[in-house]
């Protein structure tokens, strides 16, 4: 009879124990990330004779915070999002799928594809460098704590067009009058362009934005600058915007766009 109750009281003991390790365990998943749509685009808004809306932020100046966009450069996207207020994310899952990819998906549960995993060290910003040009694309990311309990975001898209290409200025020509400097670009894809002209620390100088039937050649028609100055320039180019698309019942409204390489040119006394 002592064996018994000894038996019991042990089996008691240890149920109770399992109780303890299970309160500790985190088993809440995270708040989901909020990615952020595509907002705008550098220039929105304005005219030759005044500068738009900047999203550029002073504190980084090689980043735009516009959402979901083009970046200059090659063919890639980025995708940003809200600050995760989970403390203890310790890595993020990016997915990626195209509305061709949907739409041909024999088992729409599995029409996404995790292009990426990486580790989170509080940065609000990714980069797809393998973006498939003129393809409606779709993101969305998991974020995995800890403890391995994960959550889902939102979804966000962009579609890239191709990019323009720049013919002059050349790379770092340097001039001793902004107002001699003629910008000449080549492209077939877009509605509209958009020339942007910026100073060394992304403050916006002048913009003009040509339909895309238009000559995509302009003299320098800004503000006078007095050298020695640093410039920087790139083109923009824009397509169809508000397209939209309904997927797993929800609606998308799809902008399209890209974004040339960006160059130098020095001002010089």
């Amino acid at each position: 009879m002592k064996r018994i109750f000894l038996l019991t009281s042990i089996v008691i003991l240890l149920m109770s124990c399992t109780g303890e390790e299970n309160l500790g365990v985190d088993s809440t998943p995270p708040e989901p990330p909020e990615l952020i749509p595509h907002l705008g685009d550098t220039g929105d808004g304005g005219d030759e004779f005044i500068f738009g809306a900047n999203y550029y932020n002073t504190n980084d100046p090689e980043l735009e915070y516009n959402g979901i966009d083009a970046v200059p450069g090659g063919n890639q996207m980025q995708i940003q999002w809200r600050n995760i207020t989970d403390s203890d994310i310790d890595y993020l899952n990016i997915y990626r799928f195209s509305m061709q990819d949907y739409v041909f998906a024999i088992d729409t549960l599995n029409f996404a594809t995790m292009i990426d995993s990486v580790d989170y060290d509080n940065q609000s910003v990714y980069q797809d460098v393998t973006a498939p040009v003129d393809y409606n694309l779709f993101y969305f990311i998991k974020a995995v704590d800890e403890a391995g309990n994960s959550t889902l975001s939102d979804t966000v898209g962009y579609k890239l067009i191709y990019k323009p290409s720049l013919l002059q200025p050349s790379y770092n020509e340097s001039f001793t009058n902004a107002s001699n400097i003629i910008f000449k670009w080549a492209g077939d894809t877009g509605l509209m362009y958009r020339l942007l002209v910026f100073d060394i620390d992304r403050n916006p100088l002048w913009q003009w934005s040509p339909l895309g039937f238009e000559p995509l050649e302009t003299q320098y028609g800004g503000p006078v600058i007095t050298p020695p100055v640093t410039l920087i320039w790139r083109v923009d180019v824009f397509g169809q915007s508000g397209v939209l698309y309904t997927i797993e019942g929800n609606d998308y409204y799809i902008d399209s766009g890209a974004e040339s390489e960006e160059r130098y040119i020095y001002i010089t006394e």
